[in-house]
């Protein structure tokens, strides 16, 4: 089975992310056309235009990423996680990086504007995908040490030289959040924690990992006054005193989701598009959820579901170590981005800046998700035949969670 131009090895997954993305322009031009025509830029509303020429350029880029054949990837991994973390720090050069609501993200190529971390989040699951399948594991049984310097010498500096690679993404993900952009960084770290546990990484390891991290993320959140405060008001955001402060655009999502029930009061209906700042970005889904319902908002999260539940599926018959992470790798990120936003717009968590996978508005979002697509469909051209996966089948669940863990 081999992935040639637009002809995905996976069509499945390849439909389901046309469908999303097909999706996702609808509503971007639902949520953002009363505003465009309400400020005299016509019937269609920029974002829509813009997103409708990405879209294409996108698909067409996947084309080609997936005619790429997967070890090739592998061995271009680690450079491009390289290439991707300079961009990250060339945001912080002046004449470069181009800061827009008081957020430097962007970087000017005449007249594109590239957020280099969204590109980062696909190049930091192909580094950690590479790093995990070239790494041997560690002895069952170690002697025991004799003394500080035996320890230090055959423990601690390799298990540092083998904490490496995470502890450069952990820098990376640092200027990313500089940036400031806490909520990237955040997925960011977090996909690489969940490929660390599929890994097969030890239960010590990772635990001393959370631990660090949740440490971490405290002393982030105090450094920012803004961030503690919408943390710690977020529960008091019903508040007279918060309700159109820093509650605005929860309380606001909130009302809009509650106000669809069921079915949603009708395509164009919608009074959250017309308040809320990011309608078309981080808030789609109130518009989407207050529009179609319940039912509406349960369809794009199935199509997403469906997405890395594909991938994940695709994973446990990867004939290569890097496939499978790198399948896995790019699940755990648009599961993790997608919960995160969804909490994000019903409330349970402070709005954090995360977009909707493939439905919210975004060049570098659009195109940096189909890369990963096309990244999928060159690990699943050298998937096994449809005998050797019914073979696998019956061999039960045993087999597929042996597969997944590395085991």
């Amino acid at each position: 089975m081999k992935a040639r131009f637009l002809r995905p090895a996976d069509p499945v997954l390849f439909l389901l992310a046309l469908v999303a993305t097909l999706g996702g322009l609808f509503f971007i031009f639902d949520a953002a056309y009363a505003r465009s025509i309400r400020d005299n830029y016509g019937v269609l509303p920029r974002e829509f235009r813009s997103q409708l020429v990405i879209a294409g350029l996108s698909i067409l880029l996947s084309g080609v990423v997936m005619m790429v054949p997967i070890h090739r990837w592998e061995k271009w991994a680690k450079p491009i996680f390289w290439l991707s973390a300079v961009m990250v720090f060339l945001v912080a050069v002046p004449g470069i990086g181009m800061t827009m609501s008081g957020a430097t993200r962007w970087i000017r190529l005449g007249p594109i504007q590239v957020q280099p971390s969204e590109f980062l989040k696909i190049s930091v699951v192909m580094f950690l995908a590479a790093v995990l399948a070239s790494r041997k594991a560690w002895p069952a049984k170690i002697k025991k040490p004799k003394d500080f310097a035996d320890r230090l010498d055959r423990i601690w500096i390799p298990k540092l030289g083998r904490a490496l690679p995470f502890l450069v993404v952990l820098v990376v993900c640092l200027k990313v959040e500089r940036e400031p952009d806490l909520g990237t960084a955040a997925v960011i770290v977090a996909t690489a924690f969940a490929m660390l546990f599929l890994g097969g990484v030890s239960q010590r390891s990772l635990v001393t990992i959370a631990v660090v991290g949740l440490v971490g993320v405290f002393f982030i959140a105090k450094l920012e006054p803004y961030r503690l405060e919408r943390i710690t008001n977020h529960g008091a955001r019903w508040s007279a005193e918060h309700v159109d402060d820093v509650g605005f655009q929860t309380t606001q999502s909130e009302t809009a989701m509650a106000a669809g029930g069921i079915v949603g009061v009708g395509v164009g209906a919608g009074r959250a598009k017309h308040i809320l700042p990011a309608a078309t970005t981080d808030f789609v889904m109130s518009t989407i959820a207050e529009e179609t319902g319940l039912l509406g908002a349960l369809v794009v999260c199935a199509i997403l579901a469906g997405i890395v539940y594909r991938l994940f599926y695709l994973s446990a018959y990867s004939q290569s170590d890097f496939a499978r992470f790198v399948l896995q790798g790019i699940a755990c990120c648009l599961a993790i981005q997608a919960s995160v936003n969804v909490m994000m717009a019903n409330g349970t968590l402070p709005p954090i800046g995360i977009p909707l996978p493939f439905f919210s508005s975004g060049g570098s979002s659009l195109i940096a998700l189909w890369i990963g697509v096309g990244i999928a469909q060159a690990a699943c051209a050298e998937q096994p035949t449809l005998e050797e996966r019914n073979e696998g089948h019956r061999n039960g669940w045993r087999n597929w969670r042996s597969r997944l863990s590395g085991s």
